[in-house]
């Protein structure tokens, strides 16, 4: 075989091959599909048992409202390429875009949902915390609501995201939770993490919410600011 083969073909056909390595800097495919609705663009980025589509609104009400919908059967830090592909790529589109305000998440655990990281950790952050009642599954004092959204915070359960964020100069914090669940934790998927972290069959604790997130830029720039 001639060196020149050998050192350029062979190569080129070998990662053609099913299961041949791929670059790991390489990001996800997205794809971008104009919806059927005026003002709505939506941007669709897949990896391997995960496949997620944000919603980009472009109207005057709605501008820099970035909707999350997923299909995802992997942890959300495997599903993290393609979170960053559909970030590089919606903050690359238009100004609407670039003027990224909001990122609304819908539950943690919803009846598709089949990824149950931030959920997970919210329960075992409830269980570890003072503040939470697990017999009556409340918090000892102050709004439901307003109390799991400052324990998700602190306790960081959407950190996958907000590195993802961070890499491309936005900060991600969560802005507001509501219609949050409680069940006891052996009723729950991951009642055996839940179990490790001290919780008994009966002790209730939070697992959904809907929850949306703030974005900002890094260096304290809002999107008017931004522009100029």
């Amino acid at each position: 075989m001639n060196l020149l083969f050998s050192l350029v073909v062979v190569p080129l056909l070998l990662s053609a091959l099913p299961g041949a390595p791929q670059d790991p800097s390489a990001r996800p495919r997205v794809v971008v599909d104009p919806s059927s609705n005026p003002g709505e663009t939506r941007f669709t980025s897949a990896v391997d048992g995960c496949e997620i589509t944000w919603t980009v609104f472009e109207s005057p009400a709605n501008r820099g409202v970035v909707r999350h919908r997923s299909d995802c059967s992997i942890p959300l830090s495997a599903a993290k390429p393609a979170i960053a592909a559909l970030l590089q790529r919606i903050l690359q589109h238009n100004a609407g875009a670039r003027e990224f305000r909001t990122l609304s998440w819908g539950r943690l655990l919803g009846d598709e949902a089949r990824d149950p990281t931030m959920a997970e950790r919210l329960s075992v952050a409830a269980l570890r915390s003072d503040g939470w009642n697990r017999a009556t599954g409340r918090p000892r004092g102050g709004d439901i609501n307003g109390w799991v959204k400052t324990l998700a915070e602190s306790a960081a359960i959407h950190d996958v995201l907000r590195a993802a964020f961070n890499a491309a100069g936005l900060r991600l914090e969560i802005a507001s939770v509501e219609k949050v669940l409680v069940l006891k934790a052996s009723d729950l998927p991951f009642f055996p993490r839940l179990k490790a972290a001290g919780a008994g069959p009966s002790d209730k604790v939070p697992f959904d919410c809907q929850i949306w997130f703030s974005v900002r830029r890094t260096d304290g720039l809002g999107p008017s600011e931004a522009r100029r």
